[in-house]
């Protein structure tokens, strides 16, 4: 089950192979839920929810996210050279790392190969090394939403802010809405939307 909020009211999604009659449960819990605005707050009925989809089967995880959107223009001050795709220096990129591989620290993050900086994407540099990759995590006609990966050892420098602004200015996004989410646990990444001043939307909520 995935439920999302803000001011405007709450959705819900819930996986196929969840009975219709726990479906049904649920998606009525959630037409009573309060809107998800708060950073901070908790569903009223995260109870039920869990205690009806335990019964379905055992839960594994349960996970609250923030999201917040890009303004429609952005300005960060950072030191950092930014290379983005669609461009020169990002086609050379690409190449040398068909070449000779992913650096370690990136494939420790889970970037095996090129295939996976999903377009349009931008990296800050520290000197010769990529010390933040901002990609496009989800992509529509009318909204995108860009993922963050920093290593360890660049975080909290502003990295992942410069990534992340650089990639909310690219021309293949002009005239979508742009969001950032996060794990409402992950403080460091929490900070990169506190660098931008990046509004916040509302909260969600999974349960696995």
């Amino acid at each position: 089950m995935w439920m999302g909020g803000s001011a405007a009211g709450n959705i819900v999604r819930i996986r196929v192979d969840v009975r219709e009659e726990t479906a049904r449960a649920i998606e009525a819990l959630v037409a009573r839920e309060p809107p998800m605005s708060e950073a901070h707050g908790m569903p009223v009925h995260m109870d039920e929810y869990a205690d009806l989809l335990g019964a379905e089967a055992p839960v594994e995880e349960v996970s609250r996210g923030l999201t917040y959107a890009f303004p429609d223009s952005l300005d960060y001050e950072h030191g950092a050279r930014v290379v983005s795709s669609g461009t020169p220096e990002g086609a050379q990129l690409i190449a040398h790392f068909r070449v000779e591989g992913m650096p370690e620290n990136l494939v420790e993050m889970g970037f095996v190969d090129a295939h996976d900086f999903w377009p349009p994407w931008c990296v800050a540099l520290d000197g010769g090394t990529i010390a933040s990759v901002a990609f496009t995590a989800r992509l529509s006609s009318l909204g995108a939403e860009v993922g963050v990966a920093t290593p360890p050892a660049s975080r909290g420098r502003g990295f992942a802010a410069a990534a992340a602004a650089e990639w909310a200015s690219l021309p293949a996004l002009v005239g979508h809405v742009l969001f950032y989410s996060t794990n409402a646990a992950n403080v460091s990444s929490q900070r990169v939307a506190d660098r931008l001043r990046l509004a916040f939307v509302g909260s969600s909520l999974w349960i696995r």
